[in-house]
């Protein structure tokens, strides 16, 4: 079937790699797989992670098995149902002559056409950037796509997924397959970078350390970077950052908008008040709402953020560039995380901004630990009697895997590795003795367990709330018992509290299945983050090797004099360590660790926002006319306020094709030639 393709088709074949799933059921599809009730799949990821190239990919498919591909791209288009329909019409049939169609028939005529070819072949419908469709999804959706041939397969491709009635509706729901893009593997980048003839193993290390597997920079660094050896050496190895940088930044001319994004580069997670106080001025919402437009800026759970490999890019051009503003920006953003979990209340919520904070403050291990930019694929949930075997062999399994760590840190500031070891005996250690039943017996929530989002245990955490109900417990327990028995009695009694109202907590364990992977150890720290921020006293006594011990001496904890025990192995000593953040002794904490890294804790004042005096009042809007649409109205009160097509696409978050083509149906609606006509018509009425 390769004489249907171009040698250029069929070398763009050859590089695609990745997203062998997809593909694979797309030809099923073509090849006569019935779809069931999933025919629609909604192709959704951050920008440049492929979306349209895989778009492309099952073009050639369906050319290969002689199928129908109808593309729709939202950018090319006058987003009106009878641009849709003229577009699907000329793919059916190219000869057709649309003009002869009257404008009511129009959909009549392409779920006919569309109908007619699927009676002989597979039919796929695929809409790309769907994010900028908005005003036309509701029609596309209760007008066509629902009234399309259950064998026609509909593709919609955009950043975000679909949501509104796509989620909330079960009819709707059922309908749509969610296919989440997302970055390559390593052994994904590797086979991309062999196929554009980068072949040495040392470069294929570096590339995909600074890449993190993101397709758009694979593409960019294999595009910079020949074979030869001279050429890479040229480019000073870590500074293709900078070419890639400025290739981003073609799409922000505005010197405005690029002081912007780097201020956002530095923090991990930004919302206009983040970049107002860390920057030392007020963005205005204008300006807000153009950075989050960039194409390689997305919405996060917390705020915006850009994507991590323009992030740490821009980032590290700042250092370079301008090392003071690079560091006071770091100061900045660490004063406001401080500010944040102080203001917080001390029940645990605040434990994504302490690890926030410790990002600036932390050291390299901290900030790997915490470098994954996302949570959300695990969840710590408390272990019960009907779920207590699941624990247990959970444990088992980890006695009968164990095996001696050898764990490579990449320092996402620096870019420094780190390797480290540990044998076979430290990472099992904490796990013996570990009696799951006997901990539900003294209170239900003492265990937890940290599962995947298919339920599978891949961690587990036994931590005793401290009061009058489980003091008995802690004298007993071989870790716990050498720190509460050389307790005086008027230590211990301030301990005998409510059990509502915990004195702190022993950290017992926590353990995780995989410790050389960085998103598990991230949700162990994150554990014990929302401890440290609920006002009580933490103890802990972790094994005696510095992978476990560092970590919590970076945090603040402190070593306890005198209290010793060798219950790991019988012969080593192991100490145990304690943090204060009763009271104010928190905010005494997270100063010193300020003032540990070098950094002044003080938020700086944001500035208000400066007034114009010249700016007289907007009149009071007239009533829009019926005849618009609510998309049009949007544009329309936009005119109103003087803003330009620009300004006008970055408030609403559309294209400015787009809105040029809304402002020209207004137009026509209501009888104008131009924006001054529109603006003397509307102030009339």
């Amino acid at each position: 079937m390769n004489d249907r393709l171009s040698r250029i088709q069929q070398k763009e074949n050859d590089f695609l790699v990745g997203r062998d799933r997809e593909m694979e059921r797309y030809l099923r599809f073509l090849t006569g797989e019935p779809l069931s009730d999933k025919n629609i799949w909604n192709i959704f990821g951050t920008g440049g992670v492929g979306k349209s190239t895989l778009l492309d990919m099952m073009r050639r498919m369906s050319i290969q098995q002689d199928s129908a591909f109808l593309y729709l791209d939202s950018r090319d288009f006058r987003h009106s149902p009878v641009e849709v329909c003229n577009r699907l019409l000329q793919q059916c049939s190219p000869e057709l002559s649309v003009q002869c169609i009257g404008e009511s028939s129009l959909t009549e005529a392409s779920l006919r056409a569309i109908k007619e070819i699927s009676c002989n072949t597979r039919v796929t419908i695929a809409f790309d950037t769907y994010e900028e469709m908005d005003d036309l999804d509701p029609w596309l959706r209760e007008q066509l796509i629902q009234w399309l041939p259950d064998q026609v397969l509909v593709i919609l491709a955009g950043r975000n997924p679909l949501k509104g009635p796509w989620r909330l509706s079960p009819a709707w729901r059922e309908r749509v397959e969610r296919i989440s893009l997302g970055s390559f593997d390593r052994q994904q980048s590797y086979a991309y970078l062999r196929k554009c003839g980068i072949s040495s193993q040392d470069k294929l290390k570096k590339i995909w350390s600074l890449t993190n597997g993101h397709p758009l920079a694979l593409s960019l660094l294999a595009s910079t970077i020949s074979t030869n050896s001279d050429d890479w050496e040229s480019l000073g190895g870590e500074y293709w950052f900078d070419h890639l940088v400025e290739i981003w930044l073609r799409e922000v001319p505005d010197p405005e908008i690029r002081k912007w994004v780097e201020t956002a580069s530095v923090l991990r997670n930004f919302d206009q008040e983040s970049l107002s106080i860390v920057n030392g001025e007020s963005i205005s919402s204008e300006t807000f709402t153009q950075l989050c437009r960039l194409s390689f800026v997305r919405k996060a759970a917390r705020g915006w953020m850009l994507h991590d490999l323009m992030r740490d890019a821009a980032s590290r051009m700042i250092k370079e560039r301008s090392p003071s503003r690079y560091r006071t920006l770091l100061e900045r953003s660490a004063a406001y995380y401080k500010m944040r979990i102080l203001q917080a209340p001390r029940d645990g919520s605040a434990s994504w901004e302490i690890g926030e904070l410790f990002w600036y403050i932390g050291n390299a291990t901290i900030r790997w630990i915490l470098s994954p930019s996302a949570k959300g694929q695990y969840y710590w949930e408390s272990l019960t009697e009907a779920n207590v075997t699941e624990g247990e062999s959970y444990i088992q399994r980890r006695f009968a895997e164990a095996r001696p760590l050898k764990r490579t840190e990449i320092d996402p500031v620096s870019n420094r590795t780190i390797e480290h070891e540990m044998d076979v005996h430290f990472e099992v250690s904490k796990l013996h003795s570990l009696h799951l039943r006997s901990f539900l017996r003294i209170e239900h929530e003492i265990v937890r367990s940290l599962r995947t989002s298919e339920g599978e245990i891949v961690g587990l955490a036994a931590i005793y709330p401290i009061h009058s109900g489980t003091i008995p417990f802690l004298l007993d327990d071989p870790l716990a018992s050498p720190y509460f028995s050389d307790r005086s009695s008027s230590e211990l009694q301030q301990f005998l509290v409510p059990f509502h109202r915990p004195a702190g907590w022993f950290i017992r364990i926590i353990d995780i299945a995989d410790s050389e992977d960085p998103s598990l150890t991230m949700e162990a720290i994150s554990l014990l983050f929302s401890f440290m921020i609920s006002g009580g006293l933490l103890i802990t006594s972790p094994p005696p090797h510095p992978l476990f011990i560092q970590p919590h001496l970076d945090m603040g904890f402190q070593e306890v004099a005198g209290v010793k025990h060798c219950f790991y192995d019988g012969t080593t000593l192991t100490s145990t360590y304690v943090l204060d953040t009763r009271g104010n002794k928190l905010d005494q904490l997270l100063e010193g660790l300020l003032q540990k890294s070098g950094m002044n804790g003080t938020p700086p004042e944001v500035p208000e926002t400066p007034t114009n005096p010249s700016v007289t009042p907007q009149p009071q809007e007239p009533d829009l006319p019926d005849v618009l649409s609510k998309r049009e109205k949007e544009i329309t009160r936009q005119v109103l306020q003087g803003q330009s097509n620009a300004e006008i696409a970055a408030t609403l978050y559309i294209s400015e094709v787009t809105v040029k083509k809304h402002l020209h149906s207004v137009y026509e609606k209501l009888q104008v030639g131009n924006r001054n006509q529109l603006l003397r018509y509307l102030l009339s009425k």
